[in-house]
């Protein structure tokens, strides 16, 4: 995997969770190689998927900002990239008023997803901002007030507006589509997930568009949503973003549909450069159609895969899964691979099965339940997994995406061991009670 010959220079734009992967891999593969990366940032990197706790108060601001160097990697802070040159093979960028270049032997962007400001008037209020990296998390902090509205019933919005809610904050939780973390998770599951967060004492409002932000004294005291008059004083808007390929395609490099950097089964974009995380536009696992996933998961692995190979790896990508888990107040929700809406959507016959059961044998102390809905295919091929509970909703997601990666049907995860412990699992996995039942149902064969 290690290149010989003369000393090899790796560019990454872009420290998040693929431009770390990478550049770690690209050091590791190649330690004489010389690996640099460019931070927009005035800090190396963060944690953004823990910002909604930072709002909370549950987790310190500082806490998320990551600044232990890592061995061998230059970082350079501040730096603003403005241009690419494929043909020269440098970077242009800016750093504290001064206009430098670096030249290149292999590139890797990845400069993620942007946030996108939502048609509302009224977003530059003072008390109104997009929750997106630290800066904006250190402004709502010092303009939160007790009465909020959230808007957007993101994966970020759910765990926003739960977490402040679990505060004793007055929250709004408001939404565009008919149901929360629309296309992502089946309404069977988000109507679930709706009730809990109303039970916290989240008002969650569904079919309501934001139209306006008032304030007349320069401050947010109002939200216009569909036919209501909310009154507040902070908003958080967690909807809308796009991947931040301006950049790339200024350099003639090509974009897809989705509008990510479109790659190959490398994470190769052109000749010596490499794209990978929320910017690059890959395939979804079971259709193959274009997707930009914006996801740690999925970032982490092209990541890899993209700083390998530009010291001269081979692997490749399969697709992606999109495997995720999200903490909503006490509970956890997550899923891996298609959606039944998704899968609808995309013209893919299709069954689904729901199961609500014990998460735990009945006499385990904190005993709760775990619902779990599987789609699959006419023939009986697990496709996609949800589930929301209390605990091990992150293992049963991992399991889940091992078995569609496997090409698993419902009656092999039906022979499939699990491991068992009364006080961590019941002893039939729900998963597998569940592919029962659906193979019953449909009459597949057994």
């Amino acid at each position: 995997m290690v290149l010989t010959g003369g000393t090899m220079r790796v560019v990454v734009v872009g420290n998040g969770t693929a431009g770390q992967t990478a550049a770690g891999f690209a050091k590791k593969d190649s330690p004489e190689s010389e690996v640099i990366v460019l931070e927009r940032h005035p800090y190396p990197s963060y944690h953004p998927c823990a910002l909604p706790y930072v709002v909370a108060g549950e987790i310190p601001l500082e806490s998320v900002v990551d600044r232990v160097p890592r061995p061998g990697i230059e970082v350079i802070t501040s730096a603003e990239v403005e241009g690419i040159d494929l043909e020269g093979k440098k970077v242009h960028f800016s750093k504290d008023g001064s206009q430098e270049s670096l030249e290149y032997d292999a590139l890797v962007i990845a400069t993620g997803l942007r946030p996108t400001r939502p048609p509302i008037s009224g977003l530059d209020l003072e008390g109104v901002r997009l929750l997106w990296d630290v800066e904006d998390a250190e402004y709502i902090l010092k303009h939160m007030g007790e009465r909020i509205v959230v808007v957007g019933g993101s994966a970020t919005g759910l765990e926003v507006a739960g977490a402040l809610a679990k505060g004793g904050k007055d929250v709004w939780l408001v939404e565009m589509m008919e149901q929360l973390m629309p296309g992502k998770v089946d309404p069977p599951v988000a109507s679930t997930v709706a009730k809990y967060l109303r039970s916290l004492g989240v008002r969650v409002l569904l079919k309501s568009p934001v139209k306006e932000i008032r304030g007349p004294t320069g401050r947010a005291s109002e939200v216009l949503a569909g036919d209501h008059v909310i009154e507040a004083d902070t908003v958080i808007v967690a909807a809308g973003v796009r991947p931040n390929s301006k950049l790339a395609a200024e350099a003639g490099i090509p974009i897809g549909e989705t509008g990510g950097i479109r790659v190959d089964d490398r994470m190769r974009a052109a000749p010596g450069v490499y794209a990978a995380g929320d910017v690059a536009e890959v395939w979804e696992y079971v259709t193959g159609r274009p997707v930009v996933t914006g996801l740690v998961s999925t970032a982490l692995v092209q990541g890899r895969i993209a700083g390998r190979n530009a010291v001269g790896g081979g692997l490749r990508y399969r697709g992606a899964l999109s495997p995720y888990v999200i903490h909503v107040g006490d509970r956890l929700l997550g899923g891996v691979g298609l959606s039944a809406t998704q899968a609808t959507r995309w013209g893919l016959e299709h069954v689904t099965g729901r199961l609500s059961t014990l998460d735990l044998e009945r006499f385990a102390p904190g005993v709760d339940r775990v619902l779990s809905w599987l789609v699959a295919t006419r023939e009986g091929r697990l496709i996609g997994a949800q589930f929301w509970g209390a605990r091990e909703v992150w293992g049963r997601v991992s399991s889940a995406a091992l078995a569609i990666l496997s090409g698993m049907s419902l009656q092999d995860l039906l022979t499939t061991e699990f491991a068992y412990h009364p006080l961590l699992t019941p002893v039939s996995e729900p998963l597998t009670v569940l592919a029962d039942s659906v193979l019953r149902r449909f009459k597949m064969a057994p």
